[in-house]
């Protein structure tokens, strides 16, 4: 047999339990604070300001009924339509008022709990009893089952359009007219732009604009007299041994006065902004820390449990924006520690002079001679760096950024160390101003360069001193210099190896003028030098990836990146973005293994250089190991006779008596080919018979038939 299976009885829901279309009712309760899992339908403000974690709607009636009448029972004046509400407020919303984290208490609180109170899920050891502001709406909202429906069916009857919201809930607040803790706002009052101004006033007051950054001109110096030290120091002039060489004293330098810091307002300003900014977009983080540097203050943020750094990262533009920064650099995370970094810069910037980096134990007593003293970070603490552990350096930086001044408190920092028998510099400055204000030198090997052909030269003859102190170091066996040193220093045959340091003012213009040369030099002095005690630094301010290529740069490690014009030049010089926010003078990214610190650079003004360069020159002169025209001699002398063509003597010939050197007429008047006629041409130029090449243009002829002759007869 087949049993029909019963239906289950309809269940009949009594009149007073049911809607008009039959659904059971649902009154929405108003979530706990503490429930965290829960509040995901916040309610949100005309500014866009959330008010999470101070009233939220649970999600259990998404999406059910008629939105624009969800929350009638709540209402407290009648609900005004969509056109009504614009022409009376100029919004729709005007049921709601944009919270921030000041107005919170005064709106939500009449006992006056602060921010903190509000959110004590952040501060467990402090927690405050929050049903007294779950019980304040309790008294409000609650009533019994049976008079809330007799007062729904009057509302849905057929004279609703006659009926008044309001008198809805006058029936139901009239149950508790002792309760006087809640004030209902009355947004159809004319005083709603004076609660407006309360609520926004934390918004609306004036920031700082980009261009009130500025240095602090209310700045002590501690005064010194250059002269006077100088004269009382019983220099002995043209030493014709180094014993009683003295270095210069670090009281030629500028230093300010210790001060007092005291906190300035505008460092809890930014704090409240970017709370309230981070607050806004629902991200559960809070600033913790900060250190006010030099230049910028570092705001660390602590995030919450689970949220990731990227949401910090991608809201980096509105930070700016609410601080009025001229630029913001986000680091997520700080490196050795569990927040992020917000660096803004200060309204007022304090100058660091060189005086306050080099006036220091930790440089005084290092025994490192190569060490350099570059700037304070932005915990106002000196950084040092050593040239020996670099081993090499690139220096980047657009104008008036502060490359110059890198440069040159690079050269001070070496020539206040050492002895000009313990370090040698060689300096390369194509631009011809750079640099001069170091020229005669005793340290210098040869005086200042800045023509590109004598610049090439040079390089090459640091490839060839390289090479012969690596056969010196063979011979005994050693491993380095300073090995070296150890072993052979009291041998009485012991020869002297100062540490040199190449130094290249716009590398950039250095390597399109003379092409492979040059690259070539570079690349080999950087793959190799260290172990002899030879380092190179480069300065350009255009780093560019097809003149700075990576065969280049893979063997310099330690980048000073300044400010460049965009995220494209960072990515050449750090292999990544960041130096494009920089704020010029000084500010700068050192880059040293990978590791990555923002430091304010030392300033070092040109009287300062002065007065410490008259020092030295005063007590030794200037002994090159060759000058620029020995250079270029030595240039000529040294090519190979193998290499030279023998068509040679038969070119140089043609072309002196024509008077100009032309690659066509060449290859048309010996009937030879394109390139070989280029390797010819080559050869007259290192010879010093004709010019460089200049596009298009014929090269010009340089010497005469005399001179040729003489030549000639040195190649026989």
């Amino acid at each position: 047999m087949f049993f029909k299976k019963k239906k289950k009885p309809e269940r009949i829901i009594p009149r007073k339990t049911r809607t008009k279309d039959n659904r059971p009712f649902y009154i929405p309760q108003i979530t706990a604070i503490e429930d965290k899992k829960r509040m995901r339908q916040d309610f949100v403000g005309p500014a866009g300001v959330s008010t999470k974690n101070i009233m939220t709607v649970t999600s259990d009636r998404k999406g059910t009924g008629d939105i624009d009448k969800k929350y009638d029972v709540f209402r407290q004046k009648k609900r005004l339509t969509k056109d009504e509400a614009k022409k009376r407020y100029g919004h729709s919303y005007y049921e709601f008022v944009s919270i921030n984290k000041d107005t919170i208490p005064k709106a939500y609180s009449k006992e006056g709990l602060s921010y903190d109170d509000l959110h004590q899920q952040n501060r467990p050891e402090e927690k405050i009893n929050t049903e007294l502001i779950i019980d304040e709406h309790k008294q409000v909202n609650s009533v019994p089952v049976d008079e809330f429906f007799d007062n729904e069916n009057k509302y849905q009857s057929e004279n609703e359009e006659e009926v008044r919201e309001d008198e809805v809930l006058q029936d139901l607040v009239s149950k508790d007219d002792d309760n006087d803790d809640i004030d209902p706002i009355d947004f159809e009052n004319d005083e709603e732009e004076a609660i407006d101004d309360v609520l926004f006033e934390k918004e609306t007051k004036d920031k700082p604009e980009a261009e009130d950054i500025q240095f602090s001109k209310d700045i002590d110096y501690e005064e010194y007299n250059p002269e006077e030290i100088i004269e009382n120091s019983a220099i002995e002039s043209n030493l014709d041994d180094l014993e009683n060489y003295r270095l210069p004293p670090l009281s030629l330098f500028k230093k300010t006065k210790e001060s007092e810091m005291i906190e300035p307002d505008w460092v809890k300003d930014n704090t409240e902004v970017i709370d309230e900014t981070i607050f806004s977009f629902g991200i559960d983080g809070k600033v913790t820390n900060y250190t006010i540097g030099p230049t910028v203050t570092r705001y660390e943020v602590s995030l919450g449990s689970g949220v990731p750094t990227k949401k910090i990262t991608s809201i980096s533009d509105n930070l700016q924006m609410n601080l009025s920064a001229v630029s913001i650099r986000i680091e997520a995370p700080i490196p050795g520690k569990n927040t992020i970094g917000i660096e803004v810069p200060n309204k007022i910037r304090r100058p660091v002079f060189f005086g306050d980096v080099i006036n220091n134990p930790k440089f005084i007593e290092s025994k490192d001679p190569l060490l350099l003293a570059v700037g304070l970070d932005i915990d106002a603490l000196p950084v040092y760096t050593s040239i020996e552990k670099m081993p090499h350096g690139l220096v980047a930086g657009s104008t008036q950024s502060g490359k110059s001044v890198c440069i040159a408190a690079t050269i001070v920092s070496l020539i206040t160390r050492n002895k000009p028998d313990e370090l040698k510099l060689l300096l390369i400055d194509p631009k011809k101003v750079d640099l001069q204000q170091f020229g005669d030198l005793p340290h210098l090997i040869t005086p200042i360069i800045d023509e590109t052909k004598v610049a090439i030269e040079s390089l090459k003859w640091m490839i060839r001193e390289m090479e012969r102190r690596y056969n010196v170091l063979k011979k005994f066996r050693a491993v380095n210099v300073t090995d070296y040193y150890a072993r052979r220093s009291k041998a009485p045959n012991f020869e002297k190896m100062p540490r040199i340091v190449v130094i290249v003012e716009e590398a950039s213009d250095l390597l399109l003028s003379a092409g492979t040369d040059v690259e070539d030099s570079i690349l080999k002095l950087t793959q190799k030098s260290r172990a002899v005690g030879i380092h190179v630094i480069l300065a350009t301010q255009r780093p560019s990836a097809d003149i700075l290529k990576g065969t280049i740069k893979a063997n310099i490690s330690t980048r000073f990146a300044f400010r460049v014009p965009s995220s494209t030049d960072s990515s050449v010089v750090l292999d990544k973005t960041g130096a494009e926010k920089l704020l010029g003078k000084g500010d700068m990214l050192l880059s040293e293994n990978g590791l990555t610190r923002r430091i304010q650079g030392a300033y070092l003004s040109p009287e300062e250089i002065e007065e410490i360069t008259e020092f030295i020159k005063k007590q030794k002169e200037p002994e090159y190991y060759f000058t620029h025209e020995k250079l270029s001699l030595e240039a000529k002398t040294n090519v190979d006779t193998e290499e030279i063509d023998e068509l040679f003597k038969d070119v140089a010939n043609f072309v002196v008596e024509e008077g100009k050197c032309s690659l066509n007429k060449i290859t048309q008047e010996f009937a030879i080919g394109f390139n070989r006629a280029t390797n010819i041409v080559n050869s007259l130029e290192k010879f010093g018979i004709v010019s460089e090449n200049v596009g298009t243009k014929p090269r010009e002829v340089l010497v005469d038939f005399e001179d040729l002759s003489n030549i000639f007869e040195g190649l026989d």
